[in-house]
């Protein structure tokens, strides 16, 4: 059977003959029925085959769950440095590029903001006059534009995507794609492999580019004009009135730009975790272990990671077969904020909606769950900068307005909403109050991760 499978110049069912008899019928009927079940049979041993080898070969496998901008892949990125240093190291020159484009962007969004031709917007800041500082950075750092549109092609292949991007943009108003409430970020389609493009035309040689070089140098003599419109008193005004918090989004680097425009500039570990790509569709990333240390059963991660924007949230269960653990991402900085794809939605209460439906899964009524109360340190300046919790969370009434307080409520809602809907009394929850850019706070959860899932694979292996 395998070789009539295997050999295309192997005919099966053999040609049938014209003149056939009835008992030579039943016997051809019966033989094609056997070789059917026989042909069944070797489908499933293959398979299983297949994924006893998947199971022989990786360690854990980690899910990363929660909506978009929760912080995943900066948790990816802390477990890539925690494990594999060595080639978390290796591959951060190629984050430049994306940190570079990181900052033109949010000069750019800026300069949208400044444009005095941005058409169609009712701010309370459309109709402000311009000093002769502002219009001077305007003109001065036009040829970040250019910048932007070199860089995005560099790293996603083509012209690129940002979030909230129209089809074109006007001809008046060069800025004319940009969310007037959110820096843009660049999108790349799950399995696009940007970084593996460009680390083949390191390794050939095409890295240094001449458009990379002109790159490079544009944005090193823009680097005294972006910082002096990033500190403009005019332009922070001008952020505040429109409730623009650029510190708080991912990807900022305008506080940093004397230091990363430079031409001989290597991105460090604290960069890379700040960088911003957003990516379209799952990702399944291998962490090798680089270390001696255990790391759960001795074998190598799979963590895969998956996107939180409703319109990919219906492609987590294909995942949850065979999960050993759930990383669950709330951003607790979201209380005042709307989800980006319906504004009349608080993105907490997305957030506590997804837990739910997460705690309700039967599929996952055996599978420990980790939740993170992420950005607890933008929590917490938030409520230092006055921002009342009570304002959008009404039911916390008059308690104060403090970031431990704060974190208790948000922490004692998650857990009961884990006891009332998880199908399992025996499921166990692991929370934890993260900031997932401080590397050293973020490497004690990822070892009490790994902890968890020893812990569990000693048990599946009746040790404990």
């Amino acid at each position: 059977m395998r070789a009539a499978r295997s050999d295309p110049e192997a005919a099966w069912p053999p040609p049938i003959s014209p003149d056939e008899t009835d008992e030579e019928r039943d016997t051809r009927l019966e033989q094609e029925r056997e070789a059917k079940r026989v042909s069944d049979a070797i489908d499933l041993a293959l398979n299983a085959e297949r994924e006893s080898k998947k199971k022989s070969v990786h360690g854990a496998k980690i899910l990363l769950l929660g909506q978009a901008e929760s912080g995943k892949s900066t948790i990816l990125k802390n477990m890539q440095l925690h494990f594999s240093p060595t080639a978390f190291h290796a591959e951060a020159e190629l984050w430049r590029p994306v940190i570079h484009l990181n900052l033109v962007r949010s000069a750019n969004f800026i300069l949208n903001l400044l444009s005095p031709r941005s058409s169609g917007t009712t701010s309370p800041t459309s109709n402000l006059l311009l000093d002769d500082t502002v219009r001077r950075l305007i003109f001065s750092l036009a040829p970040l534009k250019s910048v932007e549109t070199s860089l995005t092609k560099r790293i996603s292949g083509s012209a690129g995507t940002t979030d909230n991007q129209f089809k074109s943009n006007s001809i008046d108003n060069p800025y004319a794609h940009y969310n007037p409430a959110k820096a843009p970020e660049i999108a790349v389609r799950s399995g696009a492999g940007w970084k593996g493009l460009l680390k083949f035309r390191r390794q050939s040689g095409a890295v240094a580019s001449p458009e990379d070089m002109q790159n490079r140098r544009i944005i090193n003599a823009c680097a005294d004009d972006i910082v002096t419109l990033w500190r403009n008193p005019d332009v922070q005004e001008k952020l505040r009135q429109e409730e623009i918090y650029l510190k708080d989004q991912p990807g900022f680097f305008l506080e940093d730009v004397e230091r990363i425009t430079k031409e001989d500039y290597l991105p460090t570990p604290d960069d890379v975790l700040r960088a911003r790509v957003s990516t379209i569709g799952p990702e399944e990333h291998l962490i090798p272990m680089e270390s001696s240390l255990e790391n759960g059963n001795g074998k190598d991660w799979i963590v895969y990671d998956v996107g939180g924007d409703r319109s990919q949230r219906a492609a987590w269960a294909q995942f949850f077969d065979t999960v050993t653990v759930i990383i669950f991402l709330a951003p607790v900085s979201a209380f005042n904020q709307a989800l980006a794809e319906d504004e009349t939605v608080n993105r907490l209460a997305d957030s506590m909606k997804l837990w739910r439906m997460i705690c309700t899964n039967k599929l996952l009524a055996s599978v420990d769950l980790i939740l993170l109360l992420n950005k607890i340190d933008i929590l917490d300046a938030q409520l230092k900068a006055g921002v009342q919790f009570s304002k959008y969370v009404t039911s916390y009434r008059d308690k104060p307005n403090e970031t431990d307080a704060v974190s208790k409520y948000l922490l004692d809602m998650f857990t009961a909403l884990h006891k009332q809907h998880s199908p399992s009394k025996k499921r166990k929850m692991h929370p934890h109050l993260t900031c997932a850019i401080d590397t050293k706070a973020t490497a004690v959860v990822i070892t009490h991760i790994q902890e968890l899932i020893l812990i569990k694979t000693l048990s599946q292996t009746n040790i404990l």
